[in-house]
């Protein structure tokens, strides 16, 4: 007995229940019903058979036209989209405007973070989050502090917790109104292969796209938003200064935007905080203003002067150079390109792509250059002699060699290690590829550049030449003047503000400060000194008090013996004290 026979033994027949349940239904029916029970095994699925005439049973219905339903609607589905996909391919082909974003262009990230902060984009069924830390700058949410156990430290365990992540659309298709215009988003990914040709090295890589459309064939509404963009963009940075470094060199090789990566976004330093003379400062001020103004480029090129400025800071740790640079970036609004020569995977092929990628206008800082270990390459006439004078001792001695060649030594172990290190040693940034790199044929103008040192007698003739370095500003150790403007400065900051009342830590130091001992006699700097931290509304010092005790405490610094950081931290050792207890600070002090 087959399976037919048994299922129709065990059920009622397919053809009694369909007659049953469409008694009322035309003489059609059955025989569509027929068809579909014929037509059922040969499709191999006689297990459906029964299932079959159960729905039949029970809804009453031809189970033929419930499965003519669904092909109709899958039918309909498909034409639907067929049709829909046209219509979009004609719309966005022949009615749509689009503009390309490249993820390696600061666009990308421009537009990134404003859509992140539009609401239409953040209620987005498809989004990306991203983790996003604050800087040291950034305000804070006093409530979101908590404190330890004690109540008196404060605790910032739980501060990543309360930091929401930042939400960005996702990979794919977006849309979204602004202004009274529809756009729509297309953000796309892909890998990309690369043949190593800049690398040595095959890799693959993803690169990223947004591509942005809007209905119409005038482009104008698109190039709006992304003015708008970029304006809000550098609006929230007009009061910030930004500092980059070179990126890990295996982005480095892919050239423009990825050269370079942001490392630092402070609040711009007032030129004021910058503890220098200040017939200096003006002067560096008014040659730098003059430098970027928008007439001299035009100036240059009449006389066929490369338009370039370099400026050397020397002097003694801790005086303000790196201070003064930064100072400068941001009473001019530039960016800061920071560059250690002594980075070991930094070439002089990087050196130059990195110079290349730099902006029309930015600051070059290139810190404490002396210690950079530039090299002069030797020269060719004198390398041969000394090849040669090496060859002829060499014949003289290759028959003691040869006879001592079977028993090496420890010694001879050594010169041998010391010959494969001094060839080790010639890597890296040589004298010329600095040069090059700052002013040869192909070297980017517009910059301005600062070149840092502690030793500037160490430093190469070729390298501080006029035309490469145009301005030498010295800087010394701090003057009875300087001190006191430190000293105002310190204590000024908050006056007549009403700060929060904080309980912090009491601070305690044992021994001595090194500062502090030369300040201070021996008997108060051996003792332990112990400082509260704690500020409970504004610093008891009147405007006509802090200038008398700034004199007194002047009067007791030596002259230009300590360097501003020391005194300045000397100073932030104490910036709570009460006016009392500043007194009777400066009263200790002994010249």
């Amino acid at each position: 007995m087959d399976m037919q026979s048994l299922l129709r033994g065990v059920l009622p027949t397919m053809s009694s229940n369909a007659t049953a349940a469409a008694a009322a239904a035309e003489n059609g029916t059955s025989a569509h019903h027929f068809q579909l029970e014929s037509l059922l095994p040969m499709l191999g699925l006689r297990s459906l058979l029964p299932m079959y005439g159960l729905v039949g049973t029970l809804l009453g219905i031809d189970p033929t036209f419930i499965l003519t339903a669904f092909g109709a609607v899958w039918a309909l589905n498909k034409v639907a989209r067929q049709l829909y996909n046209t219509i979009y391919a004609i719309t966005s082909e022949y009615l749509m405007c689009t503009i390309h974003i490249s993820s390696t262009d600061d666009m990308y990230i421009h537009l990134m973070r404003w859509l992140a902060a539009q609401p239409g984009m953040t209620n987005s069924r498809s989004l990306t989050a991203e983790t996003v830390g604050k800087t040291a700058w950034e305000d804070e949410d006093d409530s979101n502090v908590s404190r330890d156990q004690t109540g008196v430290y404060l605790n910032f365990s739980n501060q990543e917790a309360k930091s929401p992540p930042r939400f960005v659309p996702a990979i794919g298709l977006h849309n979204f109104w602004w202004r009274g215009v529809y756009y729509r988003l297309h953000r796309k990914q892909e890998s990309v292969f690369d043949d190593g040709a800049a690398s040595g090295f095959t890799t693959f890589k993803d690169r990223e796209d947004l591509i942005i459309s809007c209905l119409g064939r005038n482009p104008e509404p698109l190039k709006s938003l992304l003015k708008h963009v970029k304006e809000s963009y550098y609006n929230g940075h007009h009061a910030r200064t930004i500092v980059k470094r070179p990126s890990p060199m295996n982005l480095r090789r892919y050239g423009g935007r990825n050269c370079w990566q942001q490392v630092a976004d402070r609040p711009i330093r007032d030129m004021r905080t910058v503890v220098l003379d200040k017939h200096q400062k003006m002067r560096v001020l008014a040659d730098i203003n003059e430098y970027l103004h928008p007439a001299t480029p035009r100036w240059y090129a009449n006389r066929g002067i490369p338009l370039r400025r370099g400026y050397l800071f020397y002097g003694p740790p801790g005086t303000g150079k790196t201070s003064l640079s930064f100072a400068l970036g941001g009473v001019f609004g530039l960016d800061i390109y920071v560059i250690s020569l002594l980075e070991p995977t930094l070439t002089e092929e990087d050196l130059g792509a990195l110079f290349s990628s730099l902006p029309r206008r930015c600051v070059v800082l290139l810190e404490d250059i002396d210690s950079a270990g530039l090299r002069r390459p030797v020269d060719g006439l004198a390398k041969e002699e000394a090849e040669k004078k090496a060859d002829g001792e060499g014949k003289e001695e290759k028959k003691d060699k040869e006879a001592a060649s079977s028993d090496w030594k420890v010694s001879d172990l050594a010169k041998a290690l010391k010959k494969e290190s001094s060839n080790d040693d010639k890597k890296g940034i040589s004298l010329s590829g600095l040069l090059n790199a700052i002013d040869g044929v192909a070297s980017h103008e517009g910059r301005v550049l600062i070149m840092t040192t502690n030793v500037p007698e160490s430093l190469d003739e070729a390298l501080i030449r006029p035309g490469r370095v145009d301005l030498q500003v010295g800087f010394t150790n701090a003057t009875r003047e300087q001190a006191r403007e430190l000293f105002i400065r310190m204590y000024e900051a908050d006056q007549g503000r009403r700060q929060h009342a904080s309980n912090g830590a009491a601070v305690t130091s044992n021994g001595k400060d090194p500062v502090e001992a030369k300040l201070l006699g021996e008997d108060q700097a051996a003792g332990p000194e112990t400082q509260s931290a704690m500020n409970t509304g504004d610093l008891d010092i009147s405007v006509e008090e802090l200038p008398e005790i700034a004199e007194q405490f002047a009067a007791k610094i030596p002259d230009m013996k300590f360097s501003p950081a020391e005194i300045q931290g000397y100073l932030l050792k104490r910036k709570s004290i009460p006016s009392r207890r500043l007194r009777k600070l400066t009263s200790g002090l002994r010249p």
